[in-house]
């Protein structure tokens, strides 16, 4: 099960891998293949990442149910 407050409707990669114990890559990679999340860039610097998916609470539910949390 997972607790969030009520007000939060948007949940990063971060904070997604936290709630569901999945790790960020795996997350990232099952999300992208069920097509779940959206993606955001903005514009920064060349090292840093500029893309980063983010999760609804009904992505999260579905994240939890389908996949289970990361051993490593």
């Amino acid at each position: 099960m997972i607790k969030v407050q009520s007000s939060q409707k948007i949940f990063t990669d971060a904070e997604a891998a936290g709630l569901t114990g999945i790790c960020v890559a795996h997350l990232d990679n099952f999300a992208s293949r069920r097509r779940l999340g959206f993606i955001t860039r903005a514009p920064q610097a060349k090292e840093v990442r500029t893309e980063q998916r983010l999760f609804s609470l009904w992505d999260l539910s579905v994240l939890a149910t389908l996949c289970p949390p990361c051993t490593h």
